[in-house]
């Protein structure tokens, strides 16, 4: 290697842009405070490895593009005269003076003028026989066309890639002599000690403003920083404020320039407030627009800061909850295996266990107040899960309807009410025996639940049974209610069993309107009557009397199933020879919520 190259780590000749990287490179270790001379040699290298390259560059496009040769000195043009030599070129203007810049002047000057940059001429495209390819099979002319394609492909970027490359090379080498002109004004201010108004005017001419944005620029900036380091703040700040405008502090590669301007935050924050659109906004407005956009804006913020705040709770309540939550799954299986003898487990769901022994029988507890000796710190249904589960094998067991009302149904949940469906005849054994189930079941401990957590001090723990109540019905209407709270009574539900059949009997004819039919509305009061037993069957009687000499009129008979009724006039009723005679007279047929159609056989009409 020889210089200059070996003094850019340059291998040999270069173009332009590698000698500007190695440049710049080589900047980083040859700093001009710390080693003046080695940077002179530096600097003394890139300019003539720059100009030797910019030479190379014009004689490369001279040779490709050179014009016709021209007459030798002395010759004669076709009419014989001598031909005329071009004039010498002017010589170049002196510089102007420190106190008025012609910047138009140092653009123009230069020591080596650009020549020549052109365009070399490619050979016309090769002709294609159209008629041939067209005689080919459509396979072949397919194949043609992208071989044709593919070559056409492969020429232009072998075209586009040399003319790229010297499009940017000439437009660096038409950019250099306005680099050099700006480099050579930023010395005359610096030697001619400029006053800060003469490096604003440059700083807003045509000239700086054409290469702000130019790398070669930037690196010969930097050295100039790097070579007067006693550069005043003002004239720094506004080198800064030129390059600010354009946003560079964004880009990395102006990052070394900002470093050697030292420029303070504080000027990096006015440069940003300057350039903010919005404020120059603010600042054209009028009084009462700037008025009404901040009463907008503390509205606003007021609005903001109360939903921030609610979502702020919610989001603490939340938390809380499910920190809660967690705790409690750990916590109730131990004080449930406490208070009821028997291990559980957490099923899954929020509040929801279930007995380890029996994995499928849910029930709910969640926390309520501090556990003491008095009071066990939650509420559960368990008690009501196990009412339910009894309840539920007692009706399958005896073969019995059960309907469970005031239930969610949802996991866990129990039933408040228990409907248990009976015929109207023949259930006085289940009875008795669903009686003596819920006398055992209150017996138990767990079935005896605590009241609300006591207040105060109390020294005693308020028990009661579990609250649910117990219907007797048929057909969905009740005839015998049961509060667990006053216990089931045996003996009253028989009672009332035993005249479920003519209160049954008596409803009907109240809902379906028969007896205001024949009887007339208020004109009579029903009386009920000894069962009647037949060869089919047993009856319930029910007679419309007279309300005041209490003269029976009708008397109506229900079957045991409750599906039939029979109507007979008072004269006919004391003589029933069988069951055949009561089918006589009108069939009707009534619709009758909660019982359905109910068959009326009536002889109650006239002939």
């Amino acid at each position: 290697m020889s210089w200059p190259w070996n003094e850019l780590g340059l291998g040999g000749p270069a173009g332009l842009s590698e000698i500007r990287k190695a440049y710049a490179q080589r900047l980083k270790t040859a700093h001009p405070e710390e080693d003046p001379a080695g940077f002179q040699r530096l600097h003394t290298a890139y300019q003539e490895a720059s100009r030797q390259a910019r030479r190379a560059a014009r004689s490369a496009g001279e040779t490709s593009l050179r014009p016709p040769p021209g007459p030798e000195a002395g010759s004669q043009g076709k009419d014989g005269r001598p031909l005329e030599e071009p004039e010498s070129p002017e010589p170049p203007p002196e510089q102007p003076e420190a106190s008025e810049w012609d910047y138009g002047a140092l653009l123009e000057e230069t020591s080596e003028p650009a020549g020549p940059f052109r365009k070399t001429g490619e050979p016309p495209p090769p002709e294609w026989d159209f008629e041939r390819l067209l005689a080919q099979g459509e396979e072949e002319a397919q194949e043609t066309r992208r071989r044709k394609m593919e070559d056409l492909r492969h020429k232009n970027w072998a075209r586009y890639v040399p003319q790229a490359r010297q499009r940017r090379e000439a437009d660096e080498e038409e950019a250099w002599p306005a680099v050099l002109a700006a480099v050579r004004a930023l010395e005359l201010l610096e030697r001619s000690e400029a006053p800060p108004s003469q490096w604003r005017q440059f700083l807003d001419s045509s000239l700086f403003l054409s290469v702000r944005a130019d790398m070669d620029f930037v690196f010969l900036l930097e050295d100039f920083l790097r070579r007067h380091p006693d550069l005043s703040p003002e004239i720094r700040r506004g080198i800064f404020t030129a390059y600010e405008a354009q946003n560079a502090s964004k880009y990395p590669a102006y990052k070394p320039l900002y470093r050697l301007l030292g420029v303070a935050r504080k000027d990096k924050r006015q440069a940003a407030r300057a350039k903010s659109a919005w404020r120059a906004a603010w600042r054209s407005y009028p009084p009462w627009r700037k008025t009404v956009i901040v009463l907008c804006a503390v509205i606003l913020a007021i609005f903001f800061s109360i939903g921030w705040a609610v979502n702020l709770h919610a989001a603490y309540r939340d938390f809380t909850a499910r920190r809660e939550a967690k705790r409690w799954e750990e916590l109730a299986p131990q004080w449930l295996e406490e208070d009821y003898g028997e291990p559980f487990l957490h099923a899954g769901s929020d509040g929801v266990f279930a007995p380890a022994a029996a994995p499928d029988l849910y029930f709910r507890a969640s926390p309520y107040g501090e556990r003491t000796e008095h009071w066990p710190g939650y509420q559960t249904n368990y008690p009501h899960i196990l009412v339910k589960q009894a309840l539920e094998r007692f009706a399958e067991e005896q073969g019995l309807d059960l309907d469970l009302a005031a239930y969610s149904r949802e996991t866990g949940d129990a039933p408040g009410a228990y409907l248990v469906s009976l015929p109207l005849l023949g259930a006085e054994e289940d009875v008795t025996a669903l009686g003596e189930l819920l006398e055992e079941l209150s017996r138990q401990d767990w079935h005896q639940v605590p009241l609300t957590n006591p207040q105060g001090d109390a020294e005693y723990l308020v028990r009661e049974p579990a609250e649910y109540t117990v219907y007797l019905c048929h057909r969905g209407l009740a005839f015998y209610e049961a509060p667990s709270k006053e216990g089931f009574d045996t003996e009253e539900a028989l009672d009332l069993y035993a005249q479920a059949g003519p209160a049954f009997c008596r409803w009907i004819l109240e809902q379906s309107g028969l007896a205001d039919e024949q009887l007339g509305a208020g004109t009579y009061v029903f009386q009920d009557r000894e069962t009647l037993e037949l060869e089919d069957g047993i009856y319930f009687q029910v007679s419309g009397a007279d309300p005041e000499s209490g003269a029976e009129r009708v008397r109506y008979l229900l079957s045991s199933s409750g599906s039939t009724l029979f109507c007979l006039p008072s004269e006919k009723a004391g003589r029933i020879p069988s069951s055949v005679f009561l089918h006589r007279g009108t069939i009707r047929h009534y619709q009758i919520d909660k019982v359905g159609v109910v068959i009326v056989m009536d002889q109650t009409a006239p002939g």
